[in-house]
């Protein structure tokens, strides 16, 4: 089964947030972070990383370095993507560190749904598994999310059947 044409069309994406960063180059990286290991809490991420490696994505208890490749997007599927596919898409854990001599300018896009829209798990995904998340607003997610220090599984939690 699959998502109707225009599933993702709306409220449901209703906002766009744009981000420019600058990382300045470090000479020993571990005295700072980039941005801390997190999820992101909205609909999908698009990052243009530049040409410097800094993403890192947790992958069976291991950072590993996203290269970079020129002229694509790294694609993360956020939190209210997991919700939708009923835990079918993950929400990668990512962060960003700083090089030990190259700067690094990244610009992130990030699809965010309407304050009062309604996220559940979507019916023509779920056959014949039971919802794994109970209906709620983003913005009701938004503020379990920030009130939990931005812990992902503590948030969702929240809202599991």
């Amino acid at each position: 089964m699959a998502l109707e044409s225009g599933y993702f069309e709306g409220e449901i994406s209703k906002n766009q947030l744009v981000s420019v960063n600058h990382h300045i180059p470090c000479p020993d990286p571990s005295l700072t972070m980039g941005m801390q290991a997190h999820c992101d809490p909205n609909l999908i991420s698009m990052l243009q990383q530049g040409d410097v490696c800094g993403l890192q994505a947790l992958k069976d208890g291991q950072w590993v370095g996203v290269e970079p490749l020129p002229d694509a997007f790294v694609v993360i599927p956020g939190l209210q993507l997991r919700v939708i596919s009923n835990g079918k898409l993950a929400s990668a854990v990512h962060r960003v560190v700083t090089d030990s001599k190259e700067s690094r300018t990244t610009i992130g896009t990030f699809l965010i749904p309407s304050n009062d829209v309604l996220i559940q798990p979507a019916d023509c995904l779920l056959g014949s598994s039971a919802m794994l998340y109970r209906g709620y607003t983003y913005k009701e997610f938004f503020s379990t999310f920030t009130g939990n220090n931005c812990e992902a599984e503590i948030a969702l939690e929240c809202f599991k059947l």
